[in-house]
C-alpha cells in the first residue's frame, strides 16, 4: 500500500563500490504545483572497492601517515633574499687549454702588465778588471725582482712572454767569501724596455749608470735591427721609464747635472721619477714581490715637504712644476716594496 510519500531505493553493484541512490517521488496528486517541484536525488558511497588478490604478494593496508610541517621561528629563520647573490670569481679555469690557440695567446698577452723592477749595485771585488761590467761585458747589477710567471708556465706561455720581454739582463750574484762583492751569476732578469720601469737604488756612480743605459740601448736596437715590420718603427731606444733615488743628485749642483744628463744619456727617456729612498739595497725581509711607485705630494708626505719644498730639492723646480728630463717633466714619488705578484 502506497503512502503519500514513498521512497524507492535502488542498489547498484559496481566495481567502483556500492552506491545507494535514493529518489524521492512525488505523490499521485493532480496538483500542478507538485509537478513543477524538482526531484530530490541523493548519492551515498557506502564502500570502496577491494583490490584484487595477488598470489605473488599479500595486500596490506598502508598505515596512516601524517606530513609534519613545523612552523618556522621568526627569530631564527632568515628571510629569503629578494635577489640571488652574484657568482663568486673562479680561482681556476681548467678549460683554458681547450680554447683556440689564438684566444689563448691573446689572454697571455693581456697578462703582461707594466712592472717596476729594482736594480742595485754593490761594490765589486778589488781584483775585478772592470768595475762596471762582468767577464761577458754585461753591467754588474743585482736584483731581487721576480720574472713574470708566464715564463715558467709552459712552452706556449714562455714563447708569448719572450715576444714581449725582449731584453734579458744577466745578474750578478754575491760572492760567498765576500758578501759585499759580486760575481757573474746564472740568473736573467727579463724586461720590456718600453713598458717596464727600471728602478735604480742607492747613490750610483755616473759611469755605472751610463754603462747600464748604453747596454740597454744596444740590446734593444739589436732586437729590432732585423725586423722590417711597422711594429719596429721608433723602437730600439733602450729604457723609456727610469726611476732613481734622489741620492746621486742631492748635492748643490744636482739639478744642473741632471739637466746635462737629460740632454744626453736620458734623451730618449719618456718618464723620469725621483724617489726618497737612499738605501743601496731593498729592505730586509723583502721577498722580491712588487715595487710600487706612487706620486708624492707635500700635503701627504713629510719627507717630501722637508726635502723638495724647504730643502735642497727645491733646485729641481722650474716655474710652477719640475725640470724636464727626457721627454717630460720629472715626477716625485714614494717607493714601496710589497709582497706578491
Amino acid at each position: 500500500m502506497d503512502t503519500p510519500v514513498s521512497r524507492e531505493t535502488t542498489a547498484l553493484g559496481a566495481k567502483f563500490g556500492e552506491l545507494h541512490i535514493g529518489i524521492k517521488s512525488a505523490p499521485d496528486s493532480p496538483d500542478p504545483t507538485a509537478l513543477r517541484s524538482p526531484t530530490a536525488l541523493t548519492v551515498t558511497v557506502t564502500s570502496l572497492p577491494t583490490p584484487p588478490f595477488s598470489p605473488s604478494a599479500a595486500v596490506e593496508t598502508a598505515p596512516p601517515f601524517t606530513l609534519d610541517h613545523p612552523t618556522p621561528d621568526p627569530e631564527t629563520t632568515l628571510p629569503e633574499p629578494l635577489f640571488p647573490s652574484p657568482p663568486q670569481p673562479l680561482d681556476t679555469f681548467p678549460l683554458f687549454p681547450l680554447l683556440p690557440a689564438e684566444l689563448r695567446l691573446k689572454i697571455w698577452s693581456l697578462s703582461f702588465l707594466p712592472r717596476a723592477i729594482e736594480l742595485h749595485a754593490q761594490r765589486t771585488h778589488y781584483a775585478d778588471s772592470d768595475r762596471y761590467t762582468g767577464t761577458s761585458g754585461t753591467p754588474r747589477w743585482q736584483s731581487q725582482s721576480r720574472n713574470p710567471a708566464a715564463l715558467s708556465v709552459n712552452a706556449e706561455a714562455r714563447s708569448a712572454a719572450l715576444e714581449f720581454y725582449t731584453i734579458a739582463l744577466p745578474l750578478c750574484a754575491p760572492r760567498n767569501e765576500h758578501p759585499g762583492n759580486t760575481r757573474d751569476g746564472d740568473r736573467l732578469l727579463y724586461l720590456n724596455p718600453e713598458e717596464d720601469t727600471v728602478v735604480l737604488l742607492g747613490d750610483l756612480n755616473y759611469g755605472r749608470l751610463t754603462t747600464l743605459l748604453e747596454w740597454f740601448r744596444k740590446q734593444d736596437a739589436a732586437y729590432y735591427s732585423g725586423r722590417r715590420s711597422g711594429r719596429s718603427q721608433g723602437k730600439g731606444k733602450g729604457v723609456r721609464r727610469l726611476a732613481m733615488s734622489v741620492a746621486p743628485w742631492s748635492h748643490m749642483v744636482g739639478a744642473a747635472t741632471l739637466k746635462a744628463f737629460a740632454r744626453t744619456v736620458f734623451a730618449d727617456v719618456e718618464e723620469f721619477v725621483l724617489f726618497i729612498y737612499k738605501e743601496p739595497v731593498p729592505p730586509d725581509g723583502w721577498g722580491g714581490g712588487r715595487v710600487v711607485l706612487e706620486e708624492a705630494t707635500a700635503e701627504e708626505d713629510d719627507a717630501y715637504r722637508r726635502y723638495f719644498v724647504f730643502g735642497r730639492g727645491k733646485q729641481f723646480r722650474e716655474g710652477d712644476g719640475w725640470i724636464s728630463v727626457g721627454k717630460r717633466p720629472l715626477k716625485i714619488a714614494d717607493i714601496q716594496f710589497l709582497e706578491g705578484w
